[in-house]
C-alpha cells in the first residue's frame, strides 16, 4: 500500500534525536553472533533478538521464552528479505528518507486507532532499538518503491481484460465476494516444513487469542501485502488459489482460517466482510457530511442577499480541506461537522440533497424557515457497491498482477542471492 506524502513535525525531531542519542553500544553490531550472511551483509543475533522483541511488543503476542523460540525462523527469514529488497533498491538507487519513515509510522498509528507516538512509546518502554522500527518500516517502504518504479510500469491491462471483467460482474451479479486480509508464509524447502507450519499455527492461535491481525501480518507476513497490514482487497472464489477459495464460504466476518498450505506456503486468511456483487442497497451508503448554516440577515440585510451567499457558497466549495477557516468567517455557531450519516436514516429532503454527491462536493442550498442550509460531502462509504467502472477495474487488475509479480520477483533475488545461515 503506497503511503501519502511526507511533512515534518515535532514528533519527527524527537525521533530523528532519540535514534542519535542511542549509545554506540546499542548501535553496534553483535559481530561474534552472526545469524546469516546475505551477500556479505551480515544479519546479527542482536538484529534477530531486537526484531522478535518487536514483533512481540507491537504484535500483543506473550513475551515468553516460548513466543521468541516460535518467532526465531520465521524473523530470520523475514531479515533475509529485508536485506534483499534492500540491496535490490540499491540497485537502482532508489532510497526513502527518515521523514518518509517517520510518516509511515503515523500511518501505522492511524490505521490501528493508536494516539500519536503510541508506536515509540511501546519501542522505548521495551528497550528496543527504535533503529530497528526504522529499518524495517524503511524495507518495506522501499519494496513498494521497486514495485511502483521496476514492475507497475511493464505491466499493461488490455481493454479486452476489463471488458472481460466488466462481462465476469454482470454473469457473477448476485454471488458473494469477500473483503479479506492475508499472512503469507513461504515454504522454501521441504526440510523446514515442519517447523513452518508449527510456526504458522502458533500464529492463528495468537491472533485467535487476541493479537491484532493487522500488525500481526505487518510484523511476520512475507506477502507483498504485509505493508498494508494483510489486505488482499474484495475478491470472488475464483480469484484466489483453490485452497484458499475452499474454505471462504465458512469463514464469518471477523474470523480467520487454519493454515492453509498452498503451493508455495503457508497462509492465514482473515475475513472481514462479505457482499453480494452488484446487488447494492442504496440505504447503506453512508456520507460523511458537514453543515453550513447561512443565518438570517441582520440589521439592513434583506432576504435576497441572504439567498444569494447561499448559492454563492454552494458553487465555490471545492473540498473539505478549506471547510475549517470558511466556518471560521462565517461565524456561524451552528455550522460544523455532522459525521457519518446512513442514507436510509436521512430525512427524504435531505437524501434528496446528497444521495448522488462525490467527496468534496457542496449541495443545493436548502431552506429551512429563515436559514439556509448547505451540506459538503467529506467521504462517502458504499459498502456493497462493488462497480464495474472500467478505470476502477483496471487498477485492481494491475495490482494484483504487480503483488504476484513481486512475489516471483523476490524469490528470483532469493534464487541469485547468496546467503549464509549459521
Amino acid at each position: 500500500m503506497l503511503m501519502r506524502p511526507m511533512f515534518k513535525t515535532l514528533l519527527s525531531a524527537a525521533l530523528l534525536m532519540l535514534a542519535a542519542a542511542l549509545p554506540p553500544v546499542a548501535r553496534a553490531q553483535n559481530v561474534q553472533s552472526i545469524v546469516a550472511v546475505v551477500n556479505d551483509e551480515v544479519i546479527s543475533g542482536y538484529d534477530v533478538r531486537q526484531r522478535i522483541a518487536l514483533t512481540i511488543a507491537l504484535s500483543g503476542f506473550p513475551n515468553t521464552d516460548e513466543t521468541r523460540q516460535q518467532l526465531l525462523n520465521p524473523t530470520i527469514a523475514r531479515l533475509i528479505d529485508d536485506k534483499l529488497k534492500m540491496q535490490e533498491a540499491a540497485r537502482f538507487n532508489i532510497m526513502v528518507g527518515d521523514e518518509e519513515v517517520l510518516e509511515a509510522i503515523r500511518y501505522l498509528e492511524r490505521s490501528n486507532n493508536m494516539p500519536e507516538g503510541q508506536i515509540t512509546r511501546v519501542v522505548n518502554a521495551n528497550n528496543i532499538d527504535i533503529e530497528t522500527l526504522m529499518m524495517q518500516v524503511r524495507a518495506n517502504l522501499i519494496w513498494n518503491r521497486v514495485i511502483q518504479t521496476q514492475i507497475m510500469p511493464r505491466i499493461i491491462v488490455s481493454d479486452e481484460e476489463v471488458a472481460a471483467v466488466q462481462s465476469r460482474l454482470e454473469n457473477n451479479k448476485g454471488k458473494t465476494e469477500y473483503l479479506l486480509s492475508e499472512i503469507y508464509i513461504p515454504v522454501e524447502s521441504a526440510a523446514n516444513e515442519e517447523q513452518i507450519r508449527q510456526g504458522v499455527a502458533n500464529l492463528v492461535r495468537q491472533i485467535r487469542a487476541g493479537a491484532p491481525f493487522p500488525r500481526v501480518a505487518a510484523q511476520v507476513s512475507q506477502g507483498a501485502t504485509a505493508a498494508s497490514g494483510g489486505v488482499i482487497g474484495w475478491v470472488l472464489e475464483s480469484e484466489v488459489e483453490p485452497e484458499i477459495a475452499a474454505v471462504l464460504p465458512r469463514l464469518r466476518p471477523g474470523e480467520i482460517s487454519d493454515p492453509i498450505r498452498s503451493a508455495s506456503g503457508y497462509f492465514i486468511i482473515g475475513m472481514q466482510q462479505s457482499r453480494t456483487i452488484l446487488a447494492n442497497n442504496p440505504d447503506d451508503v453512508s456520507l460523511d457530511l458537514t453543515q453550513i448554516i447561512v443565518p438570517p440577515p441582520s440589521g439592513n440585510g434583506d432576504a435576497a442577499t441572504q439567498q444569494k451567499l447561499a448559492m454563492t457558497l454552494s458553487n465555490v466549495i471545492e473540498g473539505c480541506a478549506d471547510l475549517p477557516a470558511l466556518l471560521t468567517e462565517l461565524n456561524s455557531r451552528d455550522s460544523g461537522q455532522i459525521g457519518l450519516l446512513r442514507l436510509g436514516d436521512m430525512p427524504d429532503h435531505i437524501r434528496a440533497l446528497v444521495e448522488n454527491l462525490q467527496p468534496g462536493q457542496a449541495s443545493a442550498p436548502y431552506k429551512d424557515q429563515d436559514i439556509y442550509r448547505i451540506f459538503v460531502v467529506c467521504g462517502r462509504n458504499d459498502p456493497q457497491a462493488r462497480t464495474n467502472d472500467p478505470e476502477e477495474i483496471r487498477n485492481e487488475i494491475m495490482l494484483r498482477r504487480a503483488e504476484n509479480r513481486a512475489r516471483g520477483y523476490l524469490q528470483d533475488i532469493h534464487n541469485a542471492a547468496t546467503i549464509e545461515t549459521r
